[in-house]
């Protein structure tokens, strides 16, 4: 899968970033790095065997394992580019918590080398890429949509749209300290497809973290209805679901 370079305007627009919110490592605050080689390494790839489809650790590897056995038939695989914890829990509360948004390009390099690492078929192609949306009165309390701009800057690497026409339409509690169960009745039907007929397209919907999949599938439902062909998902981190 090519990977291509930024646009010039995207350089322009990180070094004038770098100048306004200069880089802080988010795991021992050496300044200059927004994640720094040492604190780089402390990061942890989901444990194997995992689920070929939901990414979910577990005894032996599975196709369909009983966490996922029932989702829709168009949903590819969902991935974590690494175990949420660490520096890099640390990285992602501080581009969510405190606005440290220009974190967005070192974090989207996170999905780059998950998929450079084979995490989904090697021949997998995508039309479109995707997020999960925040709803627009948790959009403006934080200021920024964390998801977006993650994508935004993965699909300038692929060199695929982007698309916004995926929305929030529940202003859902916090999945945060749910169980599984409580987790997808929170955010059913949820979101909406506000774009065209998708006509097979293949899709690729990126988030900051993935749990047990519920946000991630509630967000392809209306893909699906519209005609996507395959949805797969991608989050910089997974928190091991027990």
């Amino acid at each position: 899968m090519p990977i291509r370079p930024y646009r010039p305007l995207r350089r322009v627009i990180s070094a004038f970033e770098d100048l306004v919110f200069p880089p802080i490592c988010a795991g021992c605050h050496e300044r200059g790095t927004w994640l720094c080689a040492t604190c780089r390494r402390d990061f942890n790839v989901v444990a194997r065997p995992i689920c070929a489809r939901c990414g979910q650790p577990g005894d032996e590897a599975s196709n369909v394992c009983s966490h996922c056995d029932a989702w829709p038939a168009q949903i590819g695989a969902v991935r974590g580019a690494f175990e949420f914890g660490g520096p890099l829990r640390d990285a992602i509360h501080r581009y969510k918590y405190q606005s440290e948004y220009a974190r967005a390009a070192s974090l989207s390099e996170l999905l780059v080398e998950a998929l450079e690492r084979s995490e989904f078929d090697p021949n997998a192609s995508w039309d479109l890429i995707a997020y999960v949306p925040l709803h627009a009165r948790r959009r403006r309390q934080r200021g920024f949509d964390q998801s977006r701009l993650l994508a935004k800057e993965l699909a300038d690497r692929l060199g695929l749209p982007c698309t916004s026409d995926l929305l929030r339409i529940v202003d859902t509690p916090t999945q945060v300290g749910r169980g599984a169960a409580e987790r997808r009745l929170n955010v059913l039907d949820a979101f909406d497809w506000k774009g065209g007929p998708l006509n097979g397209s293949r899709i690729l919907i990126v988030d900051d973290v993935i749990t047990t999949g519920a946000t991630m599938i509630a967000a392809s439902m209306p893909l699906i209805r519209a005609g996507a062909d395959r949805v797969d998902g991608l989050a910089v981190a997974r928190e091991v679901y027990r």
